[in-house]
């Protein structure tokens, strides 16, 4: 199973994993005059220093130069999100766009989306034999693409019987910790989340 949060729809460690959504925005592709206003390389990307801040990304493809925002979490243990809870998120990302490039107010975004995370309380995979011929390479804390690769391949490394360092990294951990039931972690850790934010706004 490498399917990240859904292990649980499979019937595995449940409760056990914390389902976040982070939210992004994209711009329709700009204008020549719009890209010549803002200046700079065609394709960039800008990481906040706190890891709740803005993320943008400027990319540029055969369907036009975008810009890319991404700001907003929240925790959503039913693995579901409703249209208008992204559109509560637009609203952030309309703003902090309009701060970064007020040059740009007029450009509307094409899309907008939310995208889930898979995390455990106390930060550990969800690897390893789980039932009868069934491997589990899933919950990555937030590092998909390195962690979910690394899961990945080591998976099909158990399932050889080799035994591999990245095996041992993997199984050298406690399970995902059980969660509180679901009302309080859904306002506990939303709460958290709002207080973290409110701590980054000026990367916002």
């Amino acid at each position: 199973i490498a399917a990240n949060g859904h292990a649980e729809s499979f019937g595995f460690y449940q409760n056990r994993l914390m389902h976040v959504f982070t939210y992004a925005s994209m711009t329709r592709p700009l204008t020549a005059s719009q890209q010549k206003m803002i200046g700079g390389d065609e394709r960039w990307g800008i990481t906040p220093s706190d890891p709740m801040g803005t993320t943008i990304r400027r990319i540029n493809t055969p369907e036009g130069n975008r810009i890319v925002i991404r700001n907003g979490w929240s925790f959503d243990p039913s693995m579901q999100i409703s249209p208008s809870r992204i559109e509560n998120y637009v609203k952030s990302h309309r703003l902090s766009f309009n701060r970064r490039y007020p040059e740009l107010h007029d450009v509307d975004f094409e899309y907008s989306w939310g995208g889930r995370l898979c995390l455990s309380r106390n930060t550990v995979p969800a690897f390893g034999w789980v039932d009868k011929n069934v491997i589990s390479a899933c919950c990555q804390n937030g590092l998909g693409t390195a962690q979910g690769t690394l899961a990945g391949m080591a998976a099909a490394d158990l399932a050889m019987d080799r035994n591999t360092e990245v095996i041992t990294y993997l199984t050298n951990h406690d399970a995902p910790s059980k969660l509180p039931p679901r009302v309080l972690s859904y306002i506990g850790a939303n709460a958290t989340i709002k207080i973290k934010e409110f701590r980054a706004r000026k990367e916002m």
